[in-house]
């Protein structure tokens, strides 16, 4: 990426562009199609934002992109803790120019924490130890560094093998067992959300 610019009009370029990039996330995601692109424009939206929040005037854009794309970047628990980092080092700009206090900062440093602690779990391969508010059980693996590594290429593998299945009833499925081979074929071992909660209806 080129040095960035301070000019009014490259700031508001910059704001559009990380917009634009959480929209197409919010598309790929609404439509189930391939979620590999997302990892790199989150990435994007991290340089972008932190530029942004060197300005008053443009940290409630930089706050916004960098909450709306954690919400659409999943199976990079790293990325999403650096993006995350990134909305904390925001608010607490916005916390300064404003004088007072957030409620949302604080709700977000313990998110961050959790981020931190799964994440050194998973690396210390402590599995039991990994804590998520999600009701169903998910494969501990998710969480470790050789995951995240090949995740994106395993997906877009997955999807090329899934281009003319319809996306409603089932497609999980089809899914989940194109991604568990291509993990395969990259030394993971992955076990999907149904292998993980028996008796769990999935459609």
């Amino acid at each position: 990426m080129k040095a960035l610019q301070s000019t009014p009009e490259a700031l508001e370029k910059y704001a559009r562009i990380c917009n634009d990039y959480c929209e197409k996330a919010q598309k790929i995601l609404q439509d189930q199609d391939d979620p590999s692109p997302i990892t790199n424009w989150a990435r994007e939206v991290i340089v972008y934002a932190k530029h942004l929040g060197q300005f008053e005037h443009m940290l409630g854009a930089a706050y916004v992109v960098t909450r709306d794309m954690a919400d659409c970047l999943f199976d990079h628990p790293r990325l999403l803790l650096e993006l995350k980092e990134t909305e904390l080092e925001i608010l607490e700009y916005i916390e300064a120019q404003e004088q007072h206090d957030l409620e949302i900062t604080e709700d977000l440093r313990d998110e961050i924490a959790q981020l931190k602690a799964n994440i050194q779990a998973a690396d210390e391969g402590r599995w039991d130890d990994i804590v998520t508010d999600s009701h169903l059980n998910h494969d501990p693996v998710e969480w470790t560094k050789a995951y995240e590594d090949v995740i994106d290429e395993a997906d877009h593998e997955a999807y090329q093998h899934l281009t003319d299945t319809p996306r409603g009833m089932g497609f999980c499925f089809g899914y989940w067992a194109e991604k568990r081979a291509a993990l395969a074929k990259r030394g993971i071992d992955w076990n999907s959300p149904s292998r993980m909660n028996p008796g769990v209806m999935f459609d």
